[in-house]
């Protein structure tokens, strides 16, 4: 019996997009973001409360999946983290075609599946990374696809889960109004059945982290650092974020009166509120533009499907889903800094630009045809080799047990390769820890306390150095990074995990 051809449609968008992302699986944890998550759940694992004792401002939901990851393995093999995310962005794909096909006919509904895929497996928009966006995906997609198929209260249940990883998704979870209230004889009861799935979600993340000993942290840490970091990303006014809202909101007002169809009211509601969630924080780092790839890849393979030459579809809707994505994170930061007067961040701005892309992927090619080794092939990223040998330095100077790091600057992943637990909450002194108003207050005491048994500075140690001195560290002499040890018994220590 021959599949439906929908079916089938999904089983080639997922297989083409797991082919797609093959070279990815080998990639070592060498991302900033994923390797904060993984120390934050790594740290919890053992027995370190979330935000209480380990610190950072993203919401419960990304930690739990990297908790989870951990119980798979991941310490020990990366490769368990890129299946999540490949798995992640293949449910994105087919999801993106489900709800296409619910708008439009088929082939512009595969091709609009295909370019979710495509654009959110791209290395330089940080496609092969399991960031909080990505991960998010699934849940709120699949909401909208049980919304459309009145499965209401299970739709609130995955948005809901949607918004404890990635809060921005709330307002996404506009556009589920519509198809929740497309049946008017039913609409009061499915909005409602809604609301109370996303309520109880809510409340499941609240008594978890109440469970867990962290919400009072998460409340009166993490929220309002929150907040600050919004303000500042917006060059430190809620100004441009206010107006980027309510150019947005006009827009979606417009064109749901221009709207004829349930489809119509849909994409022109939840294309104008993914890209608002897309810009809450303009500061072009790309993966915040994977929250809006699915509306855009559904408009931008509509218009392509009105093409008089349909070979030209493709490649135009392609070439047309790059530039929006990309202007979605332009444009915002651009805003920012004419109403700001500060300057905007540089466009493009990427951890693998798309000039290396070549050599992303002839580093890749030469790895899997065993023309060079697994260390060669990870060194190809950035600091791998040093992080490598910070490693094992700290190993080396860890004792017996129970020595504690601190790290100064990024690298996260120190703490859980090295085995050591971090000396405060604050595992890094990246931007969110200048958020929270109290942290360079406490670190700049628990330094001078010698608080920390090893030190290592990633970013320049100038703005510790009295610190250190104070504490009477000592520079561990050629380290990879600048390297401290503590050389006398901790003092009174404010922020220990």
């Amino acid at each position: 019996m021959r599949a439906p051809p929908t079916l089938a449609v999904a089983i080639g968008l997922a297989a083409g997009t797991a082919l797609l992302r093959i070279p990815s699986l080998t990639e070592p944890n060498w991302y900033y973001d994923e390797s904060l998550f993984e120390t934050v759940a790594w740290a919890t694992s053992k027995g370190v409360p979330m935000y209480a004792g380990v610190y950072d401002l993203q919401p419960p939901g990304i930690y739990w999946i990297y908790r989870l990851l951990l119980l798979l393995g991941a310490a020990q093999h990366h490769f368990v983290v890129q299946i999540a995310d490949d798995c992640a962005v293949i449910a994105a794909a087919v999801l993106t075609f489900v709800i296409a096909t619910r708008m439009t006919s088929l082939w512009p509904a595969a091709l609009a599946g295909a370019l979710s895929g495509l654009v959110l497996s791209v290395p330089s928009l940080d496609g092969t990374l399991l960031n909080v966006e990505i991960a998010a995906l699934p849940f709120w997609l699949g909401g909208l696809v049980l919304a459309l198929n009145r499965g209401a209260l299970a739709a609130g249940l995955l948005a809901g889960a949607a918004v404890v990883i990635r809060p921005s998704f709330l307002l996404d979870s506009l556009a589920l109004v519509v198809p929740l209230l497309s049946v008017s004889s039913l609409a009061t009861r499915r909005l409602t059945l809604a609301l109370l799935g996303g309520a109880a979600m809510f409340a499941l993340a609240l008594l978890a982290m109440w469970w867990q000993g962290s919400l009072a942290a998460y409340l009166t840490i993490v929220a309002p650092s929150d907040r600050a970091y919004l303000v500042w990303a917006n060059g430190d006014a809620l100004t441009p974020v206010l107006v980027r809202l309510a150019l947005l909101g006009a827009l979606a007002v417009a064109s749901l009166r221009l709207a004829s169809s349930m489809s119509g009211r849909l994409l022109a509601l939840w294309l104008p509120a993914s890209l608002a969630g897309a810009s809450l924080t303009p500061l072009e780092y790309t993966h915040f533009a994977h929250e809006a790839i699915p509306p855009l890849a559904i408009s931008a393979a509509g218009a392509a499907a009105r093409l008089p030459r349909r070979w030209l579809a493709a490649p135009a809707a392609g070439l047309a889903l790059l530039a929006t994505t990309e202007l979605a994170l332009i444009l915002p930061a651009q805003q920012t800094g004419l109403m700001t007067g500060k300057a905007p961040p540089p466009p493009l701005l990427s951890d693998l630009g798309f000039q290396d892309l070549p050599g992303y992927y002839a580093n890749w090619w030469a790895f899997a045809a065993g023309q060079e080794s697994r260390s060669r092939y990870d060194g190809w990223f950035p600091d791998e080799d040093r992080k490598r040998a910070e490693v094992t330095l700290l190993r080396g100077l860890a004792g017996n047990g129970g020595t504690r790091l601190q790290m100064l600057g990024g690298q996260p992943l120190l703490y859980v390769d090295s085995g050591l637990l971090p000396a405060s909450r604050y595992v890094t002194t990246r931007s969110s820890f200048w958020r929270v108003e109290s942290a360079p207050g406490d670190m700049h005491r628990d330094l001078a306390a010698g608080c920390a048994d090893i030190v290592v500075a990633v970013a320049p140690a100038g703005t510790w150095r009295a610190d250190l001195e104070a504490g009477a560290y000592a520079e561990v002499p050629g380290a990879p990074w600048p390297t401290f040890r503590a050389t006398r018994p901790h003092g009174r220590c404010t922020n220990s995990s």
